[in-house]
């Protein structure tokens, strides 16, 4: 074991014991950090909601159902967050400005939905995305003040120009160039895709990219069901436990909001209070607001009564109970997409008035139960308070349930006495790679193409490899290899010359941006030429992965290692599994090789840091302020169209300035000037009787010693003007 509290300088006579010290060491506190680390404060959100409404939109959403929707969502945004609406065709049009959410912002925002039409003629998107993030170089900012995310709601492709051409360089500057600005924005951009035709593709990759929600409205009834469903991943709200027909108000509760959405038919909504008193849509009462449509009922009652309230209604499931609360469950973030198997370790706290809670009688009396709904229906619970309570307030889990993919719901629920708390959050695991297939016919030769697409953002697409083996009807098997684009996907093109069944499967030698080799077999597809359909197995969790993080990066496997699948395959193998490629041996001369380098820049850096103390030890480092300062502020963004930018970014920077700057001193006043002001102070006290409110932190050592530095700076500067 290695004496930390020796000497410095004998590290350098050790070198390997002093890295394989700082190694354990930071592996320890890695480990810790990754388990134990508290939920991250929770900064309110910035929606930003950028609507397609050209004419194809008449096809797929006929009733317009995008403007009740909207509204919905419009109604839910909670004070102090921020949201604005951006509308789209050939051009980009702000239909509601981006300000802080206030009453008069929600009745403006609703006003301003039910103008929504489908009068454009083409689909821009690209444009309508650079707008909504028209301040992103100032959120770069890692103090900002709200978590920003974007909605885009589109049922079409990239549609600029009648010149195809146009159109595909269009779609390709939008994956290169607006969807990196989003990335290093730090901007969430969620899509919905409306009707089939929407470029399912570029939506996936944009959400991904960002670690968006993928959401499909396969038509316009369901529309307003997606968009809540994304709009919970980009505002999650404080929520209680609603059965369907009953919740628990708490005495810290000082609001709820009830979404109720009925059932087709429903008799109207009815909300029984504690002392049995009933609301419906009809109630006058200065404390409770209700919003009713032909779908839901919206109802917010201010300081509501202790105790269980009651809901008469056909309610359906995504129905839920919110609530404005000093006491709250925070959850540490967690991402919305996953490759399966992938592992969350989060954690758990309960806050009161944002302080968490470590009172161990509190704690002690809480049920904190965390569970998992599958894509199967199956559940998965865990009691995290069955054991000691944590000194810190601070409940631990880690979910490794994720091995088929599909969306999943994570639950945390907790109970005490007299209250319970509900958070939820929805997760999507996916395939590291998806197929998807299209069949043409031309000139009576059916053709096939099989489009393999990385789904995980870590994929190094560029060191990436996807080859195949196909069986034709008659038995006659070919490799195949696919072609890769420019937007990271894999093309196989299949041309069928015999009726039948076609077999694909299809092998991945894929490297992620850690430098780490899976060789991953995907599912059999089978591709027919007499039905219509094309069968493609669904997604599901590979058959076969290998990872190998020793071993350097190789080029792709050669042409004899290949044709020897075929040859095997041709002998009786199995088609139905794809037969792995021999490893390549190991070349431990390029390992030796990196060590020796590894080994050599250690001891530069540990030398040239001794070098650096004996030189420098008493040398302090002066930092010049004024160098340092952000120049940030300086940016002004060009101006745009169809918006006021500049006033945006104007009101921006002065909410920012007005939270960060501290309040200015008071000007120097002549003595005149100071008595009349002690006078007017003397009498406003005499009037109004009021004890200044102070703490006792102001009280503290620190303070008096700050109040004692301020005195004698003050008397320098008076010595210095009578000189």
């Amino acid at each position: 074991m290695v004496n930390v509290v020796g000497d410095s300088q004998a590290y350098t006579k050790k070198p390997l014991r002093l890295v394989l010290l700082l190694l354990c060491t930071a592996c320890a506190y890695t480990s810790g950090y990754a388990n134990g680390q508290a939920p991250e404060a929770s900064k309110p959100s910035d929606v930003r909601l950028v609507i397609d409404i050209s004419g194809s939109m008449k096809k797929n959403d006929p009733l317009n159902l995008r403007r009740p929707a909207l509204d919905m969502l419009v109604q839910l945004l909670p004070e102090g967050s921020k949201a604005g609406i951006w509308t789209f065709g050939q051009y980009v049009n702000m239909l509601v400005p981006h300000k802080p959410v206030t009453a008069a912002w929600g009745n403006q925002a609703s006003a301003a939905s039910s103008k929504i039409k489908s009068i454009a003629q083409f689909t821009n998107i690209g444009a309508a995305l650079e707008k909504a993030a028209y301040d992103h170089k100032r959120q770069n900012n890692k103090n900002k003040p709200y978590q920003t995310h974007v909605i885009l709601l589109t049922d079409g492709m990239v549609d600029i120009d009648r010149d195809n051409a146009l159109n595909r360089k269009e779609r390709q500057r939008i994956l290169n160039k607006v969807l990196p600005m989003y990335q290093q924005a730090g901007i969430t951009l969620h899509t919905i895709a409306l009707s089939d035709n929407a470029d399912k593709k570029l939506l996936n990759k944009l959400a991904l990219g960002t670690d968006g929600k993928v959401a499909i409205a396969t038509n316009a009834e369901e529309l307003m069901s997606v968009f809540l469903q994304v709009f919970n991943q980009a505002v999650p709200l404080d929520a209680i436990v609603f059965d369907g027909d009953r919740f628990a108000v708490d005495s810290s509760i000082e609001e709820f909001t009830a979404l109720i959405f009925r059932q087709k038919g429903a008799k109207p909504t009815t909300v029984v209070s504690p002392d049995g008193q009933q609301y419906t849509k009809d109630t006058k009462d200065a404390r409770v607001n209700w919003h009713h449509t032909s779908r839901y009922d919206l109802i917010t009652v201010k300081e509501p009564l202790e105790g269980e309230w009651g809901v008469l209604a056909d309610v359906e499931p995504q129905s839920r109970v919110t609530v404005v609360s000093d006491l709250s469950v925070a959850v540490r973030s967690m991402p919305t997409n996953i490759p399966v198997d992938e592992v969350i370790q989060t954690s758990l706290v309960l806050r009161e008035e944002n302080k968490t809670i470590t009172r161990p009688e509190f704690l002690g009396l809480l049920n904190i139960m965390a569970s998992i709904t599958s894509p199967t229906g199956n559940n998965w619970s865990q009691n995290l308070s069955s054991n000691e309570v944590p000194s810190d307030g601070l409940y631990s889990v880690t979910f490794n349930q994720f091995s088929e993919p599909g969306d999943y719901t994570i639950n945390f629920v907790v109970e005490g006495k007299t209250f319970n708390r509900q958070y939820t959050h929805q997760l999507s695991v996916r395939t590291p790679f998806a197929v998807n297939t299209q069949k043409s016919k031309a000139n009576g030769l059916t053709t096939f193409s099989v489009e393999v697409l990385a789904q995980s953002t870590t994929v190094d697409v560029s060191k990436t490899t996807v080859s195949g083996v196909v069986k034709s009807p008659s038995g006659k098997v070919n490799k195949a290899d696919f072609t890769s684009q420019q937007d990271g996907t894999w093309i196989l093109a299949v041309s069928a010359k015999e009726s039948g069944d076609y077999i694909v499967n299809i092998r991945v030698n894929s490297i992620n941006n850690k430098s780490v080799r899976e060789k991953i077999a995907l599912d059999p597809l089978r591709l027919s030429t007499n039905e219509d359909n094309i069968f493609n197995a669904k997604p599901s969790k590979p058959s076969k992965i290998e990872q190998s993080t020793s071993e350097p990066i190789k080029p792709p496997k050669s042409e004899l290692a290949a044709e020897k699948i075929v040859d095997e395959v041709k002998d009786g193998g199995n088609v139905e599994e794809l037969v792995l490629i021999e490893e390549e041996k190991i070349d431990y001369s390029q390992i030796i090789l990196y060590g020796i380098i590894g080994l050599i820049n250690i001891i530069i850096i540990i030398v040239g840091y001794i070098i650096y103390r004996k030189l420098f030890k008493t040398t302090p480092e002066v930092v010049d302020d004024e160098e340092s300062e952000d120049k940030e502020d300086a940016f002004v963004e060009p101006p745009m169209d169809e918006m006021a930018v500049d006033e945006l970014l104007e009101e921006e920077i002065a909410e920012e300035t007005a939270m960060e700057e501290p309040e200015p001193e008071p000007a120097e006043t002549t003595s005149d000037d100071a008595m009349a002001a002690a006078l007017m102070d003397a009498e406003d006290t005499d009037e109004d009787d009021e004890i200044p409110d102070f703490s006792l932190d102001d009280f503290s050592p620190e303070n008096l010693e700050e109040d004692e530095l301020e005195e004698e700076l003050d008397l320098d500067e008076n010595e210095d003007e009578k000189k």
